[in-house]
């Protein structure tokens, strides 16, 4: 199905009955049309992709028309997050829903680790797991002996966010996770992550909550970071020092695994260090590799050593690593379609393994759900994230949805007089690229943001932005951030926007500049440094093949380069516009931007504009009488 905008998609009214389960007194401009088209989308089986800007109010729409068919139909609606922290909005959309009189019994749950009570518990999710199941199929966990009866009634007469779920099932005495799945069974929504359906996890839980995936409703939040989180899921590396560890820790309870695992440590290095580059590998290479420092074994052998070695440790609670190198070893000799092997070489290196089609494990996903809602408001375009799933096209419906918040309250500036590509980059233009963040940040009555294309950039600007005396305090995001860091960082935001203002300081794609709520126009700008291209490497190039291949070459070549860049672009300047009464700029420093392999690639709400004096500009915007009149003085 072609593409259609909001403004030709869906007719007629929405039926009363699901009008009445939406979580507000009133819907926003354009969400009746949202509503509409996933009414109609789920109703008819289908796959509804939504681009849907910062403002549409998606997870109230999709939830009111999932849980409005599945609670008539005897379906189950999961709603995907990619992050924890996105829990809240839905769980807060359901509370809002239920108080509105819709009797939904919805059930909020994450990662069974994240949720475990036992502090005998072992880190890193493999040994978690292997612990987990040894002590349930043992009887030797007391959380998970106790009934969960008394947690699941709880849950079911109350919508409970997950810390309130495992604080309730910590108070009777029960596995919190026992009790999530429990009462799923009875739920008309489940809040839960990607990998419950997008992963193996999927075999375990929906038996658990006995509903197969024809049954299901899914949406999918967020829905742009879906092909990525798929690919992570079949991502691992294994170098010699991974090996020596393993070796040491399965001595302890099978010291012929242990010598094994030492003999393929030191065959693995020395074929790394044969050779200094990066390669292409072939399945059979690491496998050779392998059994050379087998003496006599076999590459299943050494498999099934590291898998019982790890079991039995993980069974005691001792952290290990066996577990990822036995899921390493299995996934290299059994995955076979859309994988990548790669070698680094030299004394550092390591064996990796990509998966470059996410479609291998969603396509039959979506081809056995009842429907679907993938909602982002980064999801462009449509018909991009529909090819990498595999959705198949007479199931897809595609739509752009306008930007609900008045066109006039943000401005979209491009500087071609700076760039951050490879051959023109140097001293001298990162020291023009700080002097045009401090004119912008100068013109600006409040907070600026600036995000680079990597760390390595802002730390390339970052002394000529030091330099200069006047500006306003600077907060520079740092690469290994604890979510404590992160707060504090938006808590010293919001007090200085009270006396001037700061410049914020951060990364494309980092923990500000993505699924960071700055409400209440707490950036009056953004500026966004150069264009977020992946770095040339054997993984982005062999993408690009793969996709040139599957989707022809210019498709194949935007897939895997230009729009996850453009993507990055556009969640960062999303930052800024919260809700209709804000009003900002973006600032694009980038000069390929207004080029048309780059320009043709953003959605039509995102008009670049090209300006040569790009601070008079932002100036005229807060300052100029029409700005005054708006209320911006």
């Amino acid at each position: 199905m072609p593409l259609e905008s909001a403004a030709v998609s869906g007719t007629g009214s929405v039926d009363p009955g699901v009008v009445s389960a939406f979580p507000f007194a009133a819907m926003r401009p354009g969400q009746d049309v949202f509503l509409r088209d996933a009414v109609a989308a789920i109703r008819e089986g289908r796959h509804l992709l939504a681009h849907a800007p910062t403002g549409t109010g998606k997870t109230a729409v999709a939830l009111t028309a999932a849980t409005e068919f599945a609670r008539r139909m005897g379906k189950l609606v999961l709603f995907l997050t990619a992050k924890q922290s996105q829990h809240w909005i839905a769980v807060e959309t359901l509370r809002r829903m239920r108080a509105r009189g819709v009797g939904i019994v919805a059930i909020d749950v994450v990662a069974k680790h994240a949720m475990c009570l036992n502090d005998r518990a072992p880190p890193g999710a493999h040994a978690f797991r292997q612990f987990c199941e040894s002590q349930v199929r043992a009887r030797t966990c007391g959380w998970f002996n106790r009934p969960a009866d008394a947690a699941v009634k709880l849950a079911s007469q109350k919508i409970l966010h997950v810390r309130e779920l495992v604080e309730a099932a910590r108070a009777c005495g029960t596995c919190p996770h026992k009790a999530a799945m429990e009462a799923a069974r009875r739920a008309d929504v489940v809040v839960c992550d990607y990998n419950y359906v997008f992963s193996g996890i999927r075999e375990k839980v929906l038996p658990r909550i006995e509903r197969p995936l024809e049954e299901i409703v899914l949406v999918v939040d967020e829905a742009h970071n879906l092909p990525d989180r798929i690919r992570s899921h079949l991502t691992g590396d294994l170098d010699a020092a991974m090996l020596i560890r393993g070796a040491k820790e399965a001595r302890a309870v099978d010291p012929e695994a242990g010598g094994h695992l030492q003999g393929v440590a030191r065959s693995v290095h020395q074929a790394l260090i044969a050779r200094e580059d990066e390669r292409v590998v072939t399945r059979e290479e690491f496998v050779d590799a392998v059994e050379k420092g087998l003496r006599g074994s076999e590459y299943d052998d050494v498999l099934r050593m590291a898998t019982e070695a790890g079991e039995s440790l993980a069974a005691r609670g001792l952290p290990t690593i066996l577990p990822d190198i036995a899921e390493f070893l299995r996934r290299w000799r059994d995955v076979k379609e859309g994988i990548l092997r790669i070698a680094v070489g030299g004394a550092g290196g390591r064996y990796s393994i990509r998966l470059l089609d996410p479609s291998i494990l969603s396509r039959g996903v979506f081809d056995a759900v009842h429907a679907s809602i993938l909602m982002s408001g980064t999801l462009h375009p449509p018909a991009m994230y529909a090819d990498l799933l595999g959705i198949p096209e007479p199931r897809r419906v595609l739509r752009a949805y306008p930007n609900p918040f008045p066109e006039e309250n943000r401005r979209v500036l491009v500087d071609a007089k700076v760039t951050t590509s490879y051959d023109r980059r140097g001293p001298a233009m990162f020291a023009r690229i700080a002097t045009e963040i401090l004119l912008v940040d100068a013109a600006v009555p409040g907070n600026v943001a600036a995000f680079f294309p990597s760390y390595e950039t802002l730390a390339a600007a970052l002394e000529g932005l030091r330099r200069t005396p006047g500006r306003k305090p600077l907060i520079v995001e740092k690469q290994r951030w604890t979510t404590d860091e992160r707060s504090r960082a938006l808590e010293a935001l919001q007090r200085l926007h009270t006396r001037g203002g700061a410049l914020l300081l951060g990364v494309l794609g980092g923990s500000l500049s993505e699924g960071v709520d700055y409400a209440g126009n707490l950036l009056a700008a953004v500026v966004i440094i150069g264009l977020p291209l992946s770095p040339p490497s054997l993984e982005v190039e062999a993408l690009r093949s793969f996709y040139m291949g599957k989707f022809g070459a210019e498709r194949g070549d935007e897939y895997a380069y230009v729009y996850p860049a453009v993507s990055k672009v556009l969640q960062a300047a999303g930052r800024c516009i919260r809700s209709e009464q804000d009003r900002a700029v973006v600032v694009l420093l980038e000069s390929r931007l207004l080029q048309s392999r780059y320009a043709r690639c953003f959605p039509a709400d995102f008009p670049l504009i090209a300006a040569s004096d790009v601070a008079n500009e932002v100036r005229n915007f807060f300052y100029s009488p029409r700005a005054s009149a708006a209320g911006c003085s």
